[in-house]
């Protein structure tokens, strides 16, 4: 980062305090043991937030330069997932420039990201791009020319654009959920590798045929590929694959005459991989229907998992809301202050994954260590979560502030004549 020191120190104490779980009650910056108060680290926060100097772009200098870095540990391929959440602020009145996300009264700002993920074991790296949509404005972490009136797929193909120049180690391929199942943007990316969830109605023109993917997709002869955690339980996948095209025409964003005209274009080769998940009984427990234009030397069961691994993106946006630091609970007055928070957590994140996914005797003893501290209690051979690290790694670094000021010696001291003859129980 080229903030001056002062900034820099600032940041990293501000990363420190998002490594640990909020509650709804407790949204605010959490203090350090190097903190005398509570509130000097919440006024310390409100001026780093709206201090110039710590622009969208200079937050995100460490966070891409990470991801960047780590690229060249990939296999083959950068995996990038992209998808679009909506930020629900509906009672924070101070928040002038909300808008409604889903409707009129869901007022709040619209976060659309980009995650990088390993394809050597499907985790987490780094969140490599963000825009967060307010009632004016595109606030972007890589652009400051962001159009507010651009479709999600408009500005996926720009922020696409953007990802494929960023000197990553590895090619990228982008993964898209269904939103992405558009001829258009299919065409638009010609020149790079995708992978698309189609809808089961979408057509595909197979041996010289136009039919539905869901009715092509009965006539296919699928293997076993391997067992799968699917809603919390375990399901088998089963895959197959066919070569395709997509010939549809595209449609105008603007309608003429209340008709939206069609646009038509060039036949887009690709493979078609359905993934078909079923339950201990043999029955179908859900359909993915996959268009990707990656080469025919990866796998079709590659493929199918890349797409499964796809789910680190939403469990992404839960760790940010509900399942660790309670976005929707932030107190800042502005989606330009809430973005400037947003990337000191996923620094945090960054953190904490790396973490996760270390390896050695060293990094495994460190995560025992963390899991310890957290309190948490894992599942049945679960080693780990990864909130579970984030509240340990904030319990140890408190805690080496702690021994920093003072001796384990007068710690002790200090708990026995608090507690008196009841210490000798605890010391």
């Amino acid at each position: 980062m080229d903030l001056d020191l002062r900034l820099i120190k600032r940041h990293t104490q501000l990363v420190r305090s998002h490594m640990i779980q909020s509650d709804l009650l407790s949204s605010g910056t959490k203090s350090s043991l190097k903190s005398n108060a509570a509130f000097s680290e919440t006024q310390a926060a409100w001026r780093f937030y709206n201090n110039k100097n710590c622009d969208r772009k200079e937050l995100m200098k460490p966070i891409l330069a990470h991801g960047v870095a780590q690229s060249a540990l990939c296999e083959n391929y950068v995996l990038v997932p992209h998808d679009w959440s909506g930020l629900s602020y509906k009672k924070h009145t101070s928040k002038d420039d909300r808008y409604g996300i889903h409707n009129e009264t869901e007022l709040g700002y619209e976060l659309q990201s980009s995650l990088m993920l390993s394809d050597v074991h499907g985790g987490p790296i780094a969140p490599v791009a963000f825009n967060v949509l307010n009632k004016a404005d595109v606030l972007s972490t890589y652009t400051s020319e962001g159009e507010r009136s651009a479709t999600h797929l408009e500005e996926l193909a720009k922020r696409i654009e953007y990802l494929e120049g960023c000197d990553f180690k590895k090619p990228l391929v982008h993964i898209i959920d269904r939103e992405g199942d558009s001829v258009q943007l299919m065409r638009t990316l010609a020149d790079k590798s995708w992978l698309v969830r189609c809808r089961s109605n979408s057509n595909v023109v197979h041996e010289n045929a136009s039919i539905r993917v869901d009715k092509l997709a009965q006539q296919m002869e699928y293997t076993h590929a391997r067992i799968i955690d699917y809603k919390g339980r375990k399901a088998e996948q089963f895959i197959a694959e066919l070569e395709v095209s997509v010939t549809r025409a595209a449609h105008a964003k603007k309608a003429v005459n209340g008709k939206r005209q069609k646009i038509p274009g060039d036949a887009v080769p690709c493979r078609l991989v359905v993934s078909k998940v079923l339950d201990d009984k043999g029955r179908v427990l859900a359909y993915w229907y996959l268009l990707t234009n990656v080469k025919p030397t990866v796998e079709k069961t590659t493929i199918a998992l890349w797409y499964y691994w796809r789910w680190g993106i939403e469990s992404f946006f839960k760790l940010l809301k509900s399942a660790g630091m309670q976005l929707e609970s932030w107190q800042q007055e502005t989606a330009e202050a809430i973005t400037c928070r947003l990337l000191v957590a996923c620094m945090a994140c960054v953190l904490v994954w790396q973490i996760a996914e270390a390896t050695g005797p060293e990094a495994q003893e460190l995560r025992v260590i963390l899991i310890r501290l957290s309190g948490k209690q894992m599942k049945y051979k679960v080693a780990f979560t990864k909130p579970a690290l984030f509240t340990g790694l904030c319990s140890l670094l408190n805690a080496l502030d702690l021994l920093e000021k003072y001796d384990p010696v007068e710690l002790k001291q200090m708990l026995q004549a608090a507690l008196g003859a009841l210490g000798e129980a605890f010391v």
